[in-house]
């Protein structure tokens, strides 16, 4: 029995299923999307075991909410795998406490929604004629050019155009192969004291990181020798000081940001269009109507930040396909102190997970779970509803920056899909969930044909 709030709880039930030693690491590494699910029917939180470390996973929006807002300060980020952290620092994803509100604080200028609305010219001006020129007729994989339109978005976005063209194509192709070797298999990918270990993928993950670095600094350095702004994201940052201190980031920080950035922006937002598309593929009366609607409102133009708003069954399709397949289908925190959560008492030092992807495919929560329907969200939620058991960028003090950024990105891109070509799935084609860094579709062959 363990005693909370001075009210006596019962202990944390343990899922069963576990093996005596290994516990259930091999039901984890076999199909972790299925543990999570399973781990629905033991309670609001369940204890599952890897070897001999128990963690807690949190499987109730209340539970979730509690330990991204009522408690969020007395929670840890979790797990820092050693690769992102040499990619990235003690930036804004990695960092805890103070340092992260500081960085937060630092950064937010950079998202505020006039900052967002001066991005769109440049979104659209690399993504429209990258969409335009897919070839009628032919079969590309979706999920490997949406990554790719994004990250390509994110590099304009981030650099001026004043920046040397090769430069700016030797970073998005150094990002490319880190992005590539970021969650590498193997042991010694992600253990910091193994990072020396001569194999072949740290070996190219190493070279990649240092000479990214190297061209980084010597763009921030420029920035700051010449002083003038470049209508960039970088240079917001740059101009960004502490209101206590007036103190600005270093160009370390600079460049741990800049990658921070591109890395989760562009997986996260190629992969959830990439979903959306496949289930357009998969339902033709939907994919017509999100065609009918791109016609009416963008009537054969490109999309302005004005006009995205006015899109609203895009962004219901968006939401539909964040909720069916969330790019971040696993979160994980640490007790930083004694905390409760969902009833029960968590020590300080507890590990704890809980899985988006889990919560989103919930029958408590959305009816039918399983099945592809944009219209509930005009429908069967509040707005209260859905931020109470929603919340596919996060809730409290570590919600994704990016939102609003995210959000214009996605609706331009699937408008600009949905105005030009028509989706199907190839033949024989046979497309699941893949864990990975995010939630990636196992294969994506689609067929595009052009409308008009």
């Amino acid at each position: 029995m363990t005693v909370a709030n001075g009210e006596v709880t019962r202990e944390v039930p343990v899922m069963p299923g576990g093996q005596r030693v290994l516990g259930h690491a091999l039901e984890f590494g076999r199909d972790p999307l299925a543990l999570f699910q399973r781990a629905r029917e033991h309670g609001d939180v369940a204890r599952i075991r890897f070897g001999p470390f128990c963690f807690y996973v949190l499987n109730s929006p209340s539970a979730i909410r509690q330990a991204l807002v009522g408690e969020g300060r007395k929670l840890g980020k979790g797990l820092n795998f050693g690769r992102a952290k040499r990619l990235i620092g003690n930036g804004l994803v990695m960092s805890e406490g103070e340092s992260h509100h500081r960085q937060r604080r630092l950064m937010q200028p950079a998202f505020h929604r006039a900052e967002i609305a001066r991005y769109v010219a440049r979104m659209r001006d690399v993504a429209v004629p990258r969409i335009s020129a897919w070839p009628d007729g032919g079969t590309l994989a979706l999920d490997r050019e949406m990554r790719s339109i994004t990250l390509t978005v994110l590099i304009r976005t981030l650099l001026s155009s004043d920046i040397d063209a090769d430069a700016i194509d030797e970073i998005e192709r150094l990002l490319r192969v880190l992005l590539s070797e970021l969650v590498a298999r193997g042991i010694t990918a992600n253990v910091p004291g193994l990072a020396w270990v001569p194999t072949r993928s740290n070996r190219r993950f190493s070279a990649a990181n240092r000479r990214l670095r190297a061209l980084l600094t010597g763009i921030i350095d420029g920035y700051r020798t010449v002083g003038a702004d470049h209508g960039d994201l970088i240079s917001i940052l740059m101009r960004a000081r502490d209101d206590d201190t007036g103190a600005g980031m270093t160009s370390k920080q600079l460049r741990g940001e800049a990658a921070t950035l591109v890395i989760a922006g562009s997986e996260t937002t190629g992969n959830t269009i990439a979903w959306a598309c496949y289930l357009l593929a998969q339902h033709p009366q939907i994919q017509e109507r999100l065609q009918e609607e791109a016609d009416l409102v963008l009537d054969g133009t490109d999309a302005s930040y004005e006009t995205l708003s006015k899109l609203p069954f895009t962004r219901a399709v968006i939401t539909e396909a964040l909720r069916l397949y969330s790019p971040v289908w696993i979160l994980p925190r640490r007790a930083l102190v004694d905390v409760e959560l969902g009833g029960y008492l968590l020590r300080a030092g507890s590990r704890i997970f809980f899985s988006p992807y889990a919560l989103n495919r919930d029958a408590r929560l959305h009816h039918d779970p399983g099945r592809f329907e944009p219209d509930r969200w005009a429908t069967d939620y509040s707005r209260s509803d859905m931020r109470a058991a929603f919340f596919p960028f996060g809730q409290g003090i570590r919600n994704c920056i990016g939102e609003g950024f995210a959000w214009t990105e996605s609706t331009l891109l699937l408008s600009a899909v949905a105005a030009r070509w028509q989706l199907r799935l190839a033949d024989g084609a046979t497309v699941h969930p893949v864990v990975s860094s995010t939630l990636v579709p196992s294969e994506l062959p689609i067929i595009v044909t052009r409308r008009r």
